[in-house]
């Protein structure tokens, strides 16, 4: 199955409750705990807020206002592709760095609820393009469903550096796994196997279920289910499965692998992010 061909997951709206948990969340912080490191290298609390508010200046301006300005050319090299969103999103947190606590929140409220109209008014069915599932476009649910896995990653790595409960749970948790598991049939697109070769991913706890990954034609196919054939398998947690497909590090001990080592083992290396 295709992207094109999945069952939509349409998550706006669960981005209204998430921007709300995310000032609340910001609004209890310290000045110490703004300053915490994160999980994204050199970047504080504060640094990573101000990401997400750069993150909804875009969709304004790029989206509903249509000024290209700062667009940046994804048919480049990949990695030159990289190295300039890196520096761009890093030249904006400098920038903004100034910026208080209460006005980042107070912007956030802004923009959050601006993005949240403009995308109601979107088709989900429309063209849109996610690079770490592949070069071929894909319908904008899945564009939006991407967006939801950043804001809520952002949210949970702030949740970390300062010690605060994630938002765990299936409402949340389980259109992310569901969003990042699409990253598979891309990142294997170089492994060999005989046709019906199945790869089985099972996840535990919240969000968590079944997944193939099968050997079809030229490429591999992903439905979310349990199938019959069984040449290798994948188990870990859904904290564990988030946290590895975002980069973050996880045990080894995390991850269990059965089976052709052959086709579970790129899994540990499979990526939902741009890196």
């Amino acid at each position: 199955m295709t992207i094109g061909d999945a069952a939509v997951i349409d998550v706006r709206p669960l981005l209204p409750g998430e921007r709300e948990a995310l000032v609340h969340l910001l609004a209890d912080l310290s000045p110490e705990e703004w300053q915490a490191p994160t999980a994204c290298p050199g970047w504080t609390v504060k640094a990573v807020a101000l990401h997400i508010l750069e993150d909804d200046f875009g969709w304004l301006s790029r989206g509903r206002d249509g000024d290209h300005t700062a667009l940046l050319d994804d048919t480049i090299d990949y990695r030159e592709f990289v190295a300039q969103l890196d520096a761009k999103n890093q030249r904006w947190v400098d920038g903004a760095a100034g910026l208080s606590p209460r006005v980042i929140i107070d912007l956030l409220v802004w923009s959050g609820a601006q993005v949240d109209e403009y995308l109601t008014s979107l088709d989900v069915g429309a063209a849109s393009r996610v690079i770490w599932a592949g070069p071929d476009a894909a319908p904008l649910w899945f564009g939006l469903a991407r967006e939801f896995t950043e804001r809520w990653v952002h949210q949970q790595q702030i949740r970390d550096a300062v010690g605060r409960p994630g938002l765990l749970d299936d409402e949340h948790l389980g259109p992310c796994l569901r969003t990042f598991l699409w990253a598979l049939p891309h990142h294997y697109r170089d492994i060999d196997a005989a046709p019906g070769t199945t790869l089985v991913v099972w996840i535990t706890g919240p969000g968590g279920g079944a997944w193939s990954l099968a050997r079809q034609g030229e490429g591999w196919d992903l439905t979310e289910e349990e199938p019959d054939r069984r040449d290798a398998e994948v188990a870990l947690s859904s904290d564990t499965a988030w946290r590895l497909l975002t980069g973050a590090l996880v045990p080894d001990a995390a991850v269990e692998l059965r089976g052709d080592l052959a086709i579970a083992e790129p899994f540990a290396s499979a990526r939902s992010i741009i890196v």
